[in-house]
């Protein structure tokens, strides 16, 4: 078969494909724009596995897609049919370019696990090492791909129907295009689960499966097989004399280690990902992460701070800074929104604040405003949201707040940057100063030429010498005000930076330095009312 032929045969099948979409989402009511949610389900369910894929990737995404569309995609469950082994055989043996029986000590035909895009088997590697085997299914990558585009293709047809505002459709293709690349290269996933490891290697009860990389390609992956309680198998572990409590603390706590401090967190910690086993909370699949830069993470930190500190007008601020403009806004109704929503929230003491249930609210707000959220901070407020129900059914008496708000206060104590900030004011007092003392000279050089008729300037003075006394008496107070402020100033810094030896939970060098520039006020307080120059 030539090129054309294959072209026409490709584009035959993309164009029944597409007809068998439109058909199934007009039997389900999309005539007018956008159906019922319950409709729409039921259409990706009629669509097969990568539409199911499609609906769970959506669910994610509360920026993008209503609530009441999220509470249907979550129903969405694999309902998927085990490929093969011979298939499953065929793709293992193209991908690592030898016969499985050189790879493996034992591989069971029969999977573990099996999803929409891809199946799981138990292996034994040939030194004894016990693995699972996640296998691509065949053309998963090409079938999802061609349905996305076609996807895109058929929202040009009704982003403009009436009911279609509800839902930005560009905006989900394009999330869903994005996300499918990343999920459907395993490559991707194992660099996702080093660098998870190297994050997390200093925390004693946090881990995961090893990956064995000479077994992993864009389709096959070999990791370490795990097994434990599932974190939500709340009598297994209270059985096994594990303390809910803790285990809770240590969740909670780890995660928001990922988003304040790493910056990159697991965006799926739903409780099927998490096992505890041997002590340690073992998570698993990474297929979806989250990453927050330095710029957005410093602004998401500020918005917390915002919310901890009752700031309005800051979290205003910063949901501006974090948005991305799509279109005209009306900042006054923005915040407006922004503030209803602080208030139907701050009736209650600081600790019961549903921070990330409050997020969620104002990304809502945002997205009615014509502002996007990054996609990876809603998946973290998304993943706040499943870890909060975690820690509420481990430990009710949890408030994740308690704990996030000494992490928000760190980040934004670090990013001032106490050396700088230090060295900053030591800076500008070291410029004024010497400008300060270079002054008087200044003016004798000036006088001193004009004394001596290098400067052609007639005057006439008396009591020069009184003048320059009074003078120098009054930079010196200057300079040395200017002393007192940056004592005064650095020691505020120091103390806020709690380092160093304490005194009643207070830094010596901090309260050494607030000594001595009370001694140095009251010196100069008292010269001044000695002058009678108040």
């Amino acid at each position: 078969m030539d090129t054309n032929d294959q072209r026409a045969g490709q584009l035959k099948s993309e164009k029944q494909r597409l007809k068998e979409i439109v058909s199934v989402f007009l039997k389900h009511g999309l005539k007018n724009g956008i159906a019922n949610p319950v409709q729409v389900r039921l259409a990706l369910e009629e669509l097969g596995p990568t539409f199911i894929k499609i609906g769970q990737m959506l669910s994610m995404r509360p920026d993008i897609i209503p609530q009441a569309y999220i509470k249907e995609f979550q129903k969405l469950q694999d309902d998927v049919k085990p490929e093969r082994y011979e298939v499953i055989r065929e793709i293992i043996e193209h991908e690592l370019k030898r016969p499985i029986e050189e790879l493996f000590l034992s591989f069971a035909e029969e999977p573990i696990a099996c999803a929409s895009l891809a199946v799981v088997h138990p292996a034994v590697l040939k030194n004894g090492d016990r693995v699972v085997v996640k296998i691509q299914r065949p053309a998963a990558r090409e079938t999802m791909l061609k349905d996305i585009a076609l996807l895109r293709r058929i929202t040009r047809f009704i982003k403009y129907a009436p009911q279609a505002e509800v839902l930005d459709l560009d905006e989900a293709a394009g999330e869903l295009w994005r996300a499918a690349n990343k999920e459907l290269d395993f490559q991707q996933e194992a660099r996702n689960i080093k660098k998870f490891y190297e994050y997390n290697r200093d925390v004693a009860y946090i881990t995961c499966p090893r990956v064995f990389e000479e077994y992993t390609t864009r389709e096959v992956l070999v990791m370490e097989r795990v097994e434990g309680i599932p974190i939500a198998h709340l009598e297994q572990l209270a059985a096994e004399g594990y303390d809910l409590r803790d285990v809770a603390v240590k969740l909670a706590d780890n995660y928001l280690k990922q988003i304040f401090e790493d910056g990159f967190f697991h965006a799926d910690p739903h409780p099927g990902n998490i096992l505890v086993r041997e002590g340690k909370i073992v998570y698993l699949d990474f297929g979806m992460m989250g990453v927050l830069d330095k710029s957005l993470l410093e602004k998401f930190n500020s918005l917390i701070y915002g919310i901890a500190t009752g700031n309005v007008e800051a979290m205003q601020k910063d949901v501006l800074r974090i948005g991305i403009k799509k279109g005209s806004i009306d900042t006054r109704k923005l915040y407006s929104d922004i503030e209803q929503i602080y208030n139907n929230y701050i009736v209650t003491s600081l600790h019961e604040i549903d921070v990330p249930q409050m997020m969620e609210e104002i990304f809502k707000a945002c997205r009615k405003n014509n502002i996007a959220i990054p996609a990876d901070l809603v998946m973290m407020a998304k993943g706040l949201v499943t870890i909060e129900g975690l820690v509420a059914r481990l430990a009710p008496e949890i408030n994740i707040m308690d704990l996030a708000l000494p992490y928000a206060r760190r980040y934004i104590l670090s990013k001032r940057n106490i050396k700088q900030d230090l060295t900053r004011q030591l800076e500008n007092f070291y410029t004024l100063t010497k400008s300060g003392a270079k002054l008087p000279v200044r003016l004798l050089e000036l006088i001193n030429g004009a004394l001596a008729g290098k400067i052609r300037v007639q005057m006439e003075h008396t009591n020069l010498d009184e003048a320059l006394n009074k003078l120098n008496k009054m930079v010196n107070r200057l300079v040395f005000g200017l002393v007192l402020s940056s004592l005064v100033i650095g020691s505020s810094i120091v103390i806020n930076a709690n380092v160093g030896p304490k005194i009643y939970g207070i830094s010596v060098f901090g309260l050494v330095g607030f000594l001595g520039a009370a001694v140095m006020g009251t010196w100069l307080l008292i010269s001044i009312l000695y002058s009678g120059k108040m």
